[in-house]
């Protein structure tokens, strides 16, 4: 991956009253995602039957990831927020002041990579 690509990965608690509607806006997201070229990684999982849930997204550069996450802002956050008791978030520094100002609320943790790889 090259430098330009934005990492953000986010936890969240889903109540257990609220866990089918949120699979299913899972479900609606994925499919949304899986049409933008730009996205490389769109992964949920659930740790165990918990209801705590990780989200990590890797988009190609800046372009792309504010591609996403207005869609995302526009017509998902509002019933995403709804079916969350919790959400913290890492983030790449290199997102941008778009991707930053929407995710002020959830107040992520700015990371700046310092080695390593990846091989796709």
């Amino acid at each position: 991956m090259s430098e330009a690509t934005i990492h953000i990965h986010l936890q969240v608690d889903v109540p257990a009253d609220k866990a089918a509607g949120f699979k299913d806006l899972m479900s609606e997201l994925v499919e949304r995602t899986q049409k933008e070229p730009g996205t490389l990684t769109y992964e949920w999982s659930e740790v165990g039957d918990t209801g705590k849930w990780h989200i990590h997204e890797v988009y190609a550069d800046a372009e792309n990831g504010d591609l996403h996450v207005k869609g995302f802002a526009e017509n998902y956050a509002g019933r995403f927020f709804e079916l969350v008791s919790s959400c913290t978030g890492t983030v790449s520094d290199n997102a941008t002041p778009y991707i930053r100002e929407v995710l002020a609320g959830i107040s992520p943790i700015y990371i700046t990579r310092k080695g390593g790889f990846n091989r796709f």
